[in-house]
């Protein structure tokens, strides 16, 4: 591909871009970016537009700036992220511009990808023209054209698949379906025990559903490369992410600036880090799995204090409001994960650790334990290098990070 072509293909997967950033991401002269952008708006394959995008800066003298744009329509993917009861998806240009959303619960079966046909339809409904690609998010570990990583898949009905230990404390209250505890909240199934139709990769018959390509990729992984691209994570090469939901956690790592998924697609599972030599076996095949620790979900744990039923989503606002109880018990999730992560610095010296930021204002208890626990184990020097902080993105982190993958898929000719 000569660097006419390679412009030509950065600059339609985006939204407008400049000869100077042109240059810096596909590394050459900026003189043989100039020579073949030239060449490209003569043949009417690009336009040249004055750059709007920042109308507060005072103008300078000279040359308008301006914006390197594709002379055909802005070529678009749909992303799809599942995590538990929910859908949430969005049709997006490669350069992030959102041109339609939607969240959509769903209830009952999962084991089979029926689950996702509510997605397929809204991606139908709101794609003005046909899709490149879709990325799809899973809260679980995940290798492309494998499907989930060697183990020993939980059965559905089994202790091992709700992720409690095989005889739980009396006094514990029992983890919800499907949902294990680390600290005190609960965290999904450790391998997909309930999404069987993920053990081997589905992406050909997903495709087949949908009509175009589709990629499969873990959420948290989704969630770190938006961060790192578009929120808390700018300027950092080396970042850890720690994504945080009602049933799941899980971390994303970002290394020298690329997503770092392991051999067998189980990088950054931390509920699998080992806790005890004598725990229990958890459903990923090990034993004394972080996840193993069952001491009951967080909605459980509440409604104890409160005397009621309480949704997730409550439990963030009582929190975020420095209601006592769940203070407590979000502080002491960030202490659980917070020790392990902190030896995980160590190893990495990443320049950031981000926290989910769709906790919200309730985040920041989490990020209290985080900190002590950092404080407290990591190597001075790692620590003090290290900004511990929540994510800018919100919610939208996950839908980020797949229109960032799916980017670099169409870069990359897959």
């Amino acid at each position: 591909m000569d660097a006419a072509e390679r412009v030509r293909a950065v600059v339609e997967a985006g939204d407008g871009t400049t000869r100077a950033a042109l240059a810096e991401e596909l590394g050459l002269p900026l003189g043989t970016v100039t020579a073949a952008v030239s060449s490209l708006l003569r043949a009417d394959l690009l336009r040249e537009l004055t750059d709007t995008r920042h109308p507060e800066r005072p103008a300078r003298a000279g040359r308008p700036p301006t914006l390197i744009v594709s002379a055909g329509p802005p070529r678009t993917v749909g992303a799809v992220i599942w995590t538990h009861g929910r859908l949430q998806t969005a049709v997006a240009t490669y350069g992030g511009t959102i041109l339609a959303r939607g969240e959509i619960e769903i209830a009952g079966d999962t084991s089979s990808p029926d689950v996702l046909e509510p997605a397929w339809t809204f991606l139908r409904a709101h794609g003005e023209r046909p899709l490149d690609r879709v990325v799809l998010g899973v809260p679980a570990p995940f290798q492309r054209g494998v499907g989930l990583p060697p183990g020993r898949p939980p059965v559905p009905g089994t202790p091992a698949a709700s992720g409690a230990s095989a005889a739980p404390a009396a006094s514990a209250p029992a983890a919800s379906a499907g949902a294990a505890a680390v600290g005190s909240i609960a965290v999904g199934p450790a391998v997909g025990g309930f999404v069987p139709w993920l053990r081997s990769d589905p992406a050909a018959e997903l495709a087949r559903r949908v009509g175009v390509p589709v990629v499969i990729e873990n959420d948290a992984n989704l969630g770190a490369l938006g961060e790192a691209h578009a929120g808390a994570g700018r300027g950092h090469r080396c970042q850890v992410y720690l994504k945080l939901g009602e049933r799941s956690v899980g971390a994303g790592l970002v290394l020298d600036g690329a997503l770092h998924r392991g051999v067998s697609g189980f990088a950054g599972e931390i509920a699998h880090v080992h806790a005890d030599d004598d725990g229990p076996l958890c459903g990923c095949g090990a034993r004394g799995c972080l996840a193993a620790r069952a001491r009951g979900p967080l909605l459980e744990l509440m409604e104890c204090a409160y005397d009621r039923p309480l949704t997730f989503a409550e439990v963030l606002g009582l929190a975020a409001a420095d209601e006592p109880a769940p203070v407590r018990v979000l502080r002491e999730v960030g202490r659980t994960l917070g020790r392990p992560l902190a030896d995980l610095c160590t190893f990495l010296n990443p320049g950031a650790l981000i926290l989910d930021g769709a906790l919200g204002g309730a985040g920041r208890h989490v990020l209290a334990g985080l900190a002590e626990q950092i404080e407290r184990f990591c190597a001075p020097a790692v620590a003090a290098s290290l900004a511990v902080v929540a994510g800018e993105l919100g919610a939208d982190a996950d839908v980020r990070g797949a229109v960032r993958l799916a980017r670099a898929e169409a870069l990359a000719g897959r």
